[in-house]
């Protein structure tokens, strides 16, 4: 029974318990109903709003649209109005840029033909007479042509016979020994000329000298040296063994002539040294005397040929040069001689200096006193002048007052004397005003123009 009790009352309690539960649970149910009742309300009022606004839009973009199309269509009329301007503007432009430019170009020809004409017509003039210079000219060049041609033919003739000349040359060279020394004399004759020494003086050609035994020297040039010394030149041709040489047609023929043309050189050497010309007593010579060989070629084709051929000169007194050789050396010597020139004339220029020098002192002096002379002489102008100009009873003045007074004249003084004459007596006047003093010592009585006395 207690269990029952107790069961009934756990019963109660909790049928009690779910009524509560079950009274909260309606209540809450109802608050949320309430609630989802306004939100509802509150939706549906925003609904009404945003359909009332949609409303608005599209009334408004339906009057937008309107619009637009208005203004749509009025730029479409704008712009095709516009480009029908455009249109008439570029063809008005057009029309007149073709007007202003064929005016400019009327006026630029005619300006430039009023321009032109006095410069084109020398110019047409010009070119007519250089027409006819031309034709002229040509004429002229064929003429000078023709003659060119004869001179062209009478030259070959002169070649041929030149050729002649040469090859007979050639062959006297060949042939005879006297003709060979005649040519190598020539030409130290011609590098002696131009290697500017002077003849007579600073060389000397076929220098004849007896020797004590009574022999008689006479070597081909002396070449004088300042301070008393000289250099003997002898020229020594070998000219047919060196020819063989090079008219040699094998090695064994031209090494056959070569020879034969070192040992003519090395003949020539010999007699050279025995003739003892560096001791000929009327002359002071170097020790050692020059061979010329006039053929530059055969000097190096000696040479060449036998390196110890100069030792071997040299040893016997003798030096072997060739034209290029010895103009070098000629032309030291000319130098030498424009110095001891310059040295010997440094004392007579140092004198002639002096005198100049002193001269021009005098003159300088002569000078002074002339600019003395002319300062007394122009104060006495000075002092002149202003007795004419000067002063309220300057001459000039008092000259002219005479002549308006009725003095019997025939010339008159000139303007620039009565202007000066005005003004020194105006200063006359002012200087009067500070010491009145008059300056008229004579006594003379000086008019005014109109003949009253001041």
């Amino acid at each position: 029974m207690l269990g029952a009790l107790v069961g009934t009352a756990l019963a109660v309690l909790w049928a009690r318990s779910g009524a509560a539960q079950l009274e909260a649970a309606r209540d809450a149910a109802q608050r949320e109903a309430e609630s989802q009742a306004e939100m509802l309300a509150d939706t549906r009022r925003g609904l009404d709003e945003a359909r009332q606004a949609l409303a608005d839009a599209r009334s408004e973009n339906a009057r937008l649209e309107t619009r637009l199309e208005g203004e749509r269509r009025n730029s479409e009329e704008k712009l095709k109005t516009l480009t029908e301007a455009r249109e008439a503007l570029t063809h008005q432009f057009k029309t007149l840029s073709q007007e202003i430019l064929e005016e400019k170009s009327r006026a630029f020809t005619e300006q430039n033909k009023a321009s032109l004409e006095p410069l084109i017509n020398p110019l047409r003039e010009h070119i007519g007479r250089f027409e006819k210079q031309v034709k002229e000219a040509y004429d002229s060049e064929n003429r000078q042509r023709s003659a060119l041609a004869e001179q062209v033919r009478l030259l070959e003739q002169s070649n041929k016979a030149i050729a002649e000349d040469a090859t007979n040359l050639a062959n006297a060279l060949k042939g005879e020994s006297k003709t060979q020394g005649n040519w190598g004399e020539m030409i130290l004759e011609t590098v002696l000329e131009r290697s500017g020494l002077e003849k007579g003086t600073q060389y000397e050609t076929q220098f004849a000298s007896t020797t004590e035994d009574g022999n008689r020297q006479l070597p081909d040039a002396v070449v004088h040296l300042p301070e008393q010394r000289s250099i003997v030149i002898d020229s020594k041709v070998s000219l047919t063994a060196y020819l063989r040489v090079h008219e040699a047609e094998d090695e064994d023929t031209r090494r056959a002539a070569l020879a034969e043309h070192l040992g003519s050189v090395r003949r020539h050497l010999k007699q050279l040294s025995a003739k003892n010309y560096q001791n000929i007593d009327a002359i002071r010579t170097l020790d050692y005397v020059f061979m010329f060989i006039p053929s530059e070629a055969a000097y190096v084709e000696a040479l060449r040929g036998d390196f110890d051929l100069q030792r071997e000169a040299l040893d016997a007194n003798i030096a072997l040069v060739s034209p290029t050789t010895l103009m070098p050396m000629l032309r030291a010597i000319a130098n030498l001689w424009r110095l001891q020139q310059q040295e010997e004339n440094a004392a007579e220029i140092a004198d002639k200096a002096g005198a100049l020098y002193d001269k021009f002192v005098g003159f300088l002096d002569d000078l002074d006193k002339l600019g003395r002379a002319m300062d007394t002489a122009n104060k006495a102008y000075e002092g002149a002048r202003n007795k004419l100009v000067s002063g309220r009873g300057n001459i000039v003045r008092r000259s002219e007052q005479l002549k308006k007074m009725g003095a019997n004249t025939s010339k008159s003084i000139g303007q620039s004397w009565q202007r000066n004459a005005a003004l020194g007596a105006s200063r006359g006047d002012a200087d009067t005003s500070a010491a009145p003093e008059d300056d008229d010592e004579d006594g003379f009585i000086e008019t005014d123009d109109s003949g009253d006395e001041t």
